[in-house]
């Protein structure tokens, strides 16, 4: 089966998860504003493009996460002053790349966890199954806090580092303090999702499966070959 194929219904599906996922991370982002003060908010935002990328496969759920990254530019962003960098092509090119990092590429890395859909959908038992939930996921969302942390390591602290600690040089804080602020929100997201999403491939995995006719023909003949085997079992 090809899980990539960007049918009317596949992008019908891409469009409604990253509706959901956005609205999941406006509403997580109001929750948890001013928490964290250079942004930053703990919830639930990357399960619809986990869900899609497993039910789907790869490109539809790095194009999901494409589109939240998109949406979520229109309600605004912050761009770094890159006066500060000695470096001339820093200075013309860090505001591109700081916002590829924190915004563009932040979700859409996201999708990547659809490379494990074909191992997740042929694994044999439940457990293995689970198996590769965890690894995607985990997947998924480490990617997206290294985008966040190497933002932070290069761009934030290295340009304004007086709001951190301004006893300290740059370098000496810049990277650890970015591990560990990003960490706050970031590794919080990767358990409550995984966890979300183990539970959905445990009690509610038609939801990580496409309905395709292949599927409804076989749930049909496993439904006939139930009521014959019953209507056997009466005669005898």
């Amino acid at each position: 089966m090809k899980r990539e194929k960007f049918s009317t219904k596949v992008l019908a599906e891409v469009a409604i998860f990253a509706a959901l996922a956005f609205a999941l991370d406006a509403l997580q982002g109001g929750i948890w504003r001013g928490v964290f003060f250079n942004g930053g908010s703990i919830g639930f935002a990357m399960v619809p493009i986990f869900i899609i990328g497993y039910r789907r496969g790869l490109l539809p759920g790095i194009l999901c996460g494409l589109i939240v990254s998109l949406v979520q530019m229109l309600g605004g962003i912050y761009v770094i002053n890159a006066s500060s960098f000695e470096n001339s092509f820093m200075r013309i090119m860090g505001p591109f790349i700081q916002i590829m990092l924190d915004y563009v590429l932040a979700y859409t890395v996201v999708g990547l966890s659809g490379v494990f859909a074909r191992m997740y959908a042929n694994g044999k038992s439940m457990k293995s199954k689970i198996l590769w939930i965890i690894v995607g996921t985990a997947c998924g969302s480490l990617l997206k806090y290294a985008c966040h942390v190497v933002a932070g390591g290069v761009f934030w602290l290295s340009a304004s580092v007086e709001d951190a600690a301004s006893f300290m040089g740059v370098k000496s804080i810049s990277w650890g303090y970015s591990f560990l602020y990003n960490g706050a929100y970031c590794i919080p997201n990767m358990l409550i999702c995984s966890a979300t999403m183990v539970v959905i491939a445990r009690f509610y995995g038609q939801f990580l499966v496409p309905s395709t006719k292949a599927n409804k023909e076989e749930a049909i003949d496993a439904v006939v070959q139930e009521v014959e085997t019953h209507e056997e079992v009466e005669e005898k």
